[in-house]
Protein backbone atom coordinates (compact mmCIF):
# COMPACT_ATOMS: atom_id res chain seq x y z
CA UNK A 1 0.00 0.00 0.00
CA UNK A 2 1.24 3.53 -1.19
CA UNK A 3 2.28 5.76 1.86
CA UNK A 4 -0.70 8.50 1.70
CA UNK A 5 1.03 10.87 3.24
CA UNK A 6 4.22 10.85 1.37
CA UNK A 7 2.30 10.99 -1.77
CA UNK A 8 0.47 14.11 -0.22
CA UNK A 9 3.39 15.71 0.80
CA UNK A 10 5.37 15.33 -2.52
CA UNK A 11 2.32 15.99 -4.55
CA UNK A 12 2.07 19.22 -2.91
CA UNK A 13 5.55 20.29 -3.85
CA UNK A 14 4.79 19.13 -7.56
CA UNK A 15 1.56 21.63 -7.24
CA UNK A 16 3.75 24.28 -6.02
CA UNK A 17 6.26 23.96 -8.50
CA UNK A 18 3.69 23.93 -11.54
CA UNK A 19 2.37 27.09 -10.22
CA UNK A 20 5.87 28.69 -9.83
CA UNK A 21 6.28 27.44 -13.58
CA UNK A 22 3.00 28.86 -14.73
CA UNK A 23 3.94 32.48 -13.35
CA UNK A 24 6.43 32.88 -15.58
CA UNK A 25 4.66 31.23 -18.84
CA UNK A 26 4.32 35.14 -19.79
CA UNK A 27 7.92 35.70 -20.40
CA UNK A 28 8.44 35.95 -23.91
CA UNK A 29 11.78 34.03 -25.81
CA UNK A 30 13.69 37.10 -25.83
CA UNK A 31 13.38 38.03 -22.10
CA UNK A 32 13.95 34.60 -21.10
CA UNK A 33 17.22 34.35 -23.83
CA UNK A 34 18.75 37.97 -21.57
CA UNK A 35 17.84 37.16 -18.16
CA UNK A 36 19.86 33.99 -16.92
CA UNK A 37 18.34 34.82 -13.60
CA UNK A 38 14.67 33.95 -14.62
CA UNK A 39 16.06 31.52 -16.74
CA UNK A 40 17.78 29.75 -14.16
CA UNK A 41 14.81 30.05 -11.65
CA UNK A 42 12.67 27.97 -14.37
CA UNK A 43 15.23 25.17 -15.22
CA UNK A 44 15.80 24.90 -11.22
CA UNK A 45 11.64 24.77 -10.62
CA UNK A 46 11.39 22.21 -13.48
CA UNK A 47 13.86 19.61 -12.30
CA UNK A 48 12.17 19.95 -8.79
CA UNK A 49 8.69 19.15 -10.75
CA UNK A 50 10.36 16.38 -12.37
CA UNK A 51 12.23 15.06 -10.01
CA UNK A 52 9.19 14.95 -7.55
CA UNK A 53 6.90 13.17 -10.35
CA UNK A 54 10.00 10.32 -10.54
CA UNK A 55 9.83 10.40 -7.12
CA UNK A 56 6.60 9.60 -6.39
CA UNK A 57 6.73 7.32 -9.89
CA UNK A 58 8.89 4.78 -8.19
CA UNK A 59 6.99 5.48 -4.73
CA UNK A 60 3.97 3.89 -6.36
CA UNK A 61 6.02 1.37 -8.38
CA UNK A 62 7.19 -0.28 -5.67
CA UNK A 63 4.44 -0.35 -3.12
CA UNK A 64 2.25 -1.44 -6.22
CA UNK A 65 4.89 -4.09 -7.13
CA UNK A 66 5.36 -3.11 -10.23
CA UNK A 67 8.05 -4.19 -12.46
CA UNK A 68 11.29 -1.97 -12.14
CA UNK A 69 12.54 0.46 -14.10
CA UNK A 70 15.40 0.12 -16.21
CA UNK A 71 15.76 4.02 -16.10
CA UNK A 72 13.91 7.24 -15.09
CA UNK A 73 12.23 7.48 -18.75
CA UNK A 74 10.84 3.66 -18.35
CA UNK A 75 9.48 4.72 -14.27
CA UNK A 76 6.43 6.66 -17.11
CA UNK A 77 6.41 3.40 -18.94
CA UNK A 78 5.79 1.08 -16.26
CA UNK A 79 3.13 3.50 -14.71
CA UNK A 80 1.63 3.75 -18.14
CA UNK A 81 1.54 -0.23 -18.47
CA UNK A 82 0.05 -0.34 -14.92
CA UNK A 83 -2.96 2.00 -16.28
CA UNK A 84 -1.89 4.92 -13.94
CA UNK A 85 -1.13 7.18 -16.97
CA UNK A 86 -2.96 7.33 -20.57
CA UNK A 87 -1.02 6.09 -23.36
CA UNK A 88 -1.23 9.05 -25.49
CA UNK A 89 0.68 11.17 -23.02
CA UNK A 90 3.51 8.19 -22.55
CA UNK A 91 5.96 10.05 -25.19
CA UNK A 92 5.62 13.22 -23.67
CA UNK A 93 5.97 12.04 -19.87
CA UNK A 94 8.92 9.82 -21.49
CA UNK A 95 10.97 13.05 -22.84
CA UNK A 96 10.07 15.06 -19.20
CA UNK A 97 12.23 12.32 -17.83
CA UNK A 98 15.09 12.54 -20.33
CA UNK A 99 14.80 16.53 -19.60
CA UNK A 100 15.90 15.77 -16.09
CA UNK A 101 19.06 14.02 -17.08
CA UNK A 102 19.73 17.07 -19.66
CA UNK A 103 19.06 19.87 -16.76
CA UNK A 104 21.41 17.89 -14.19
CA UNK A 105 24.40 16.29 -16.10
CA UNK A 106 24.25 19.27 -19.25
CA UNK A 107 23.33 22.16 -17.93
CA UNK A 108 25.25 24.31 -19.01
CA UNK A 109 24.09 23.79 -22.25
CA UNK A 110 20.23 23.56 -21.73
CA UNK A 111 18.92 25.51 -25.29
CA UNK A 112 16.86 28.51 -23.90
CA UNK A 113 14.25 27.35 -26.80
CA UNK A 114 13.62 23.61 -25.42
CA UNK A 115 12.88 25.43 -22.23
CA UNK A 116 10.50 28.18 -23.59
CA UNK A 117 8.75 25.06 -25.32
CA UNK A 118 8.05 23.27 -22.10
CA UNK A 119 7.04 26.67 -20.24
CA UNK A 120 4.57 27.30 -23.07
CA UNK A 121 3.43 23.63 -24.21
CA UNK A 122 4.41 20.87 -21.60
CA UNK A 123 3.42 21.82 -18.30
CA UNK A 124 -0.05 20.35 -18.92
CA UNK A 125 2.09 16.50 -18.35
CA UNK A 126 3.23 17.83 -15.13
CA UNK A 127 -0.20 18.85 -14.04
CA UNK A 128 -1.90 15.18 -15.26
CA UNK A 129 0.67 13.88 -13.35
CA UNK A 130 -0.20 15.31 -10.35
CA UNK A 131 -3.88 15.03 -10.48
CA UNK A 132 -3.15 11.29 -11.47
CA UNK A 133 -1.77 10.64 -8.11
CA UNK A 134 -5.00 13.22 -6.52
CA UNK A 135 -7.50 10.94 -8.17
CA UNK A 136 -6.02 7.52 -8.06
CA UNK A 137 -4.06 7.85 -5.07
CA UNK A 138 -5.51 10.21 -2.48
CA UNK A 139 -9.32 10.75 -2.86
CA UNK A 140 -10.88 10.07 0.49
Amino acid sequence: MVDRELLREKCKLLTEYITDLEEQSHISLKELKQNKMIRRYIERTLHLAVEACLDIGNHIIADSQLREPQDYKDIMVVLTEAGYLPPARLENLKKMAQFRNVIVHDYARIDPEILYGILRNNLGDLRLFAGMVRDMFLRE
